[in-house]
């Protein structure tokens, strides 16, 4: 209501297009949507200012075939991924002490790698969780798909001491695990059946780590609290070992194959790649090779609000990330066998910018330093809402773009959009200065944004302690 009283006194006053003030117009909405804002969240900081990302590289697969379009997106590749509890034996358990050893370095066991998907279905179980005192997620990213949650510390695995009648033990979150010294173990595992991925694409594994549950429990409250984000291992950046010709589970058919993984989830750690190890195994299993090149990049998701109305704060009306300083890294092998590259050489890839979403009907342009760099109703239809309702994909693609120009730390972006209110009928929205109500915000790439007419929550804009 206060905006369409705003809305009102513009063009009470302004019926004469010759008289039309702009700058007024859009200060009196700017008004309106400060007052707002501040009602829902709180009074402004002078000092708050609005990027809350970290300028932390990833490191990602190097696409055979343009791994961001959505032409393989969740919504299309159509896989099932079936949960069922199975029964490991002691043998497995005795594999994982010979060959990860606790407290030894054990890197020179494995090597970076990927997966190869093929036409079969494949299994990823959990089987062993070390005395590890960091929490974290298991995930999978498959080229052309994008990212999907297996399986997060704890959960669903028990365990009991070999040849007894003990009860099996949970393993919970926190420092107690598996001591390996004291196996070996019968377990009970979940297992995660994969089917119908596109054949041929790559596959890599991955660890969201955080210090510690009560981390992981901040981070899910607050996404953008800097302190509390997670640290991101891969299986394409050494965090990861793979043990080929690893035995299989008793009961499955001849036939099958796996491949035992083992993580560290500390970088400063102690190497032994025995804090999560889990396998996976199929008919055959899907071959592993070792990392030849890898992208390293950082990474940006700048999420939009304001595309006419002042008061819903969901913030997608327009999403889209930039992926920045991007390098190409190619590794040297001396042979074919080689695990450890002997040298590598790099090459600078350019910034690239990925539109997610629109959450607005109104028409809209991208802009980096004053540049037009991707429009709206040149992709897709501008009235139309694209990737917000509910069950949308975080990996969807509206369009791509050269970021040529783009400045991280200046966050040098606007979002030109089409105002029917106003004179001149754009209305261009820069990334915001400190202290002011915010229409755009820089997240980490892994927050989602919101539902369709789902406010933002209010722990995202609540006022931190000073070093935040």
């Amino acid at each position: 209501m206060g905006s369409m009283a705003v809305m009102g006194v513009a063009f009470i006053s302004c019926s004469n297009e010759s008289l039309f003030d702009d700058n007024a117009y859009h200060k009196q909405k700017d008004e309106a949507y400060t007052s707002n804002f501040e009602k829902r969240y709180g009074k402004i900081d002078p000092n708050q200012t609005w990027d809350f990302t970290t300028d932390t590289p990833t490191y990602s697969m190097v696409s055979t075939g343009g791994a961001t379009r959505a032409a393989a997106s969740l919504e299309t590749a159509n896989f099932t991924c079936e949960v069922r509890e199975m029964d490991i034996q002691p043998a497995i358990s005795e594999y994982i002490a010979d060959n990860l050893p606790k407290g030894q370095d054990n890197s020179s066991k494995g090597r970076k790698f990927e997966m190869v998907i093929g036409e079969n279905d494949f299994t990823v179980v959990p089987l062993f969780q070390g005395c590890a005192s960091y929490y974290w997620e298991l995930w999978m990213t498959v080229e052309g798909v994008g990212e999907y949650k297996i399986w997060s510390k704890g959960e669903g695995l028990k365990y009991r001491k070999a040849g007894t009648n003990d009860e099996f033990q949970t393993v919970g979150t926190g420092k107690d695990g598996m001591d390996s010294n004291a196996g070996p173990f019968e377990v009970k595992a979940p297992s995660y059946t994969f089917n119908n991925l596109p054949t041929g694409n790559s596959m890599a594994f991955s660890l969201r780590v955080w210090t510690s549950y009560d981390k992981f429990l901040a981070y899910e409250q607050n996404p953008l609290n800097e302190a509390n984000h997670p640290i991101i291992s891969s299986s394409v950046d050494a965090w990861m070992i793979d043990l080929q010709n690893a035995p299989v589970p008793v009961g499955l058919p001849e036939g099958y194959s796996a491949t035992i993984i083992g993580c560290e989830d500390n970088k400063h750690g102690d190497n032994d790649f025995e804090d999560l190890v889990f396998m996976v195994y199929g008919k055959p299993v899907p071959p592993t090779k070792r990392v030849e090149k890898v992208i390293e990049q950082k990474s940006k998701r700048y999420i939009m609000e304001d595309l006419g109305e002042t008061d819903d704060f969901d913030f997608n009306d327009v999403v889209f990330d930039i992926f920045y300083d991007r390098k190409e890294i190619t590794y040297i092998y001396d042979n074919a066998d080689a695990t450890v590259p002997s040298d590598t050489q790099t090459r600078t890839l350019e910034n690239l910018g990925v539109v997610r979403a629109a959450g607005g009907t109104l028409d809209f342009a991208i802009m980096i330093a004053g540049e037009k760099v991707w429009i709206k109703s040149k992709n897709v239809s501008k009235t139309e809402m694209i990737n917000t309702q509910r069950g949308y994909n975080p990996y969807y693609v509206m369009g791509e773009f050269k970021a040529t120009g783009y400045i991280a730390n200046e966050n040098n972006v606007s979002v030109a959009v089409e105002d029917r209110g106003s004179n001149e009928g754009v209305h261009s929205i820069p990334f915001p200065e400190a202290g002011v109500a915010p229409k755009i915000v820089a997240v980490p790439v892994t927050t989602n944004w919101m539902n369709e007419r789902v406010k933002v929550p209010t722990d995202w804009f609540t006022p931190k302690p000073a070093n935040n």
